[in-house]
């Protein structure tokens, strides 16, 4: 019996398979596309409170460090002033 058939029949199936595999990925990468282009182009509300929790980070964390780098008599000194 002959392989012949039977190879060109698999490349026919592969070809046609790839094929198909990319033209199903350009159709979702065209959708994709098409959606982020109508996306608003402000800032998400995820990304508000994304942006206001770092720079309350970022404020505390200039506490802690100002803290840390002072001198232990000013800081007693500032404690006592307080009560």
């Amino acid at each position: 019996m002959d392989p012949t058939p039977y190879f060109i029949m698999g490349a026919m199936f592969g070809t046609s398979a790839t094929l198909a595999i990319q033209w199903f990925a350009n159709r979702k990468v065209k959708k994709a596309l098409s959606t982020t282009q109508q996306a608003p182009s402000g800032p998400s509300p995820d990304q508000l409170r994304q942006q206001r929790e770092t720079a309350e980070m970022r404020r505390r964390l200039a506490v802690l460090e100002e803290i840390v780098t002072d001198q232990p008599k000013r800081l007693a000194h500032e404690i006592d002033g307080l009560r």
